[in-house]
């Protein structure tokens, strides 16, 4: 056999025999330190119940860097103090941010915009009881890829999963020849009982596109898009967000 064909044999070999999740666990761990980093956060939210819609939107100057991350430019008020008649705006939709609405510009908050600027934390925590369920090629948006379906834990107590009727959550990922993710979808949907006779139902779809900017992952946008219902009554919410870095 000539030596060029062997060789090409091995590294299809190589190929078949790798597990796309273990090397994307390995890629994001393998990030090295972040560089600092400034990023525009832009970021629409539309939520809907009992028949009322509440819309926010809110534009962001972030810095990260080893010392941590810095709001510059804030575009959302600070909460109303508990002795304002100011009514505090609504929390956002589809993902925590933290407890709270974060500091004003200047000031840290080390639970804000860890989705944007730090998202390989999160990720590693979400894929660590992941099952690997199928893996192809695919190109993604005309750039070489592997496909990914992945069967994710809710991570839910046993006091919540005994109230379950259904809970069906898979994730989508395509990961580049680094090994790191370049886009990732969360489809959602759990029914559950409640009160005796009462349910709840709730889908969540999320798709978030990264990019890596020197040795840092970023996120690059996120649509996220909620819908249920909960005794009788209905909800929805969409958030969008943009991150451009500056």
């Amino acid at each position: 056999m000539r030596p060029g064909l062997a060789l090409s044999l091995l590294l299809c070999g190589a190929l078949l025999r790798a597990d796309g999740l273990s090397d994307l666990k390995a890629a994001l761990k393998g990030l090295p330190e972040p560089a600092k980093v400034r990023v525009k956060v832009e970021s629409e939210s539309h939520e809907r119940e009992s028949g009322k819609d509440t819309t926010e939107r809110r534009t962001t100057v972030v810095e990260d860097g080893p010392e941590g991350l810095r709001i510059l430019e804030d575009s959302r008020p600070a909460p109303a103090s508990p002795k304002s008649p100011e009514k505090a705006p609504a929390k956002t939709p589809a993902k925590t941010k933290g407890a709270s609405r974060g500091p004003g510009p200047g000031k840290r908050d080390s639970g804000e915009f860890q989705d944007e600027l730090r998202p390989a934390g999160g990720l590693l925590e979400q894929l660590e009881k992941a099952r690997l369920l199928e893996e192809r090629t695919e190109a993604y948006e005309g750039r070489p890829a592997r496909r990914l379906r992945l069967a994710m834990d809710l991570d839910l107590d046993d006091e919540a999963r005994s109230h379950l009727k259904k809970a069906d959550y898979e994730a989508t990922v395509w990961i580049g020849p680094d090994g790191l993710p370049l886009a990732m979808d969360h489809r959602i949907e759990v029914r559950a009982r409640v009160l005796l006779l009462a349910s709840v139902w709730t889908k969540i779809d999320i798709r978030r596109r990264f990019q890596r900017v020197q040795n840092r992952l970023l996120m690059l946008d996120e649509q996220a898009d909620v819908q249920g219902s909960a005794l009788g009554k209905s909800f929805s919410a969409k958030e969008s967000t943009r991150c451009s870095v500056l």
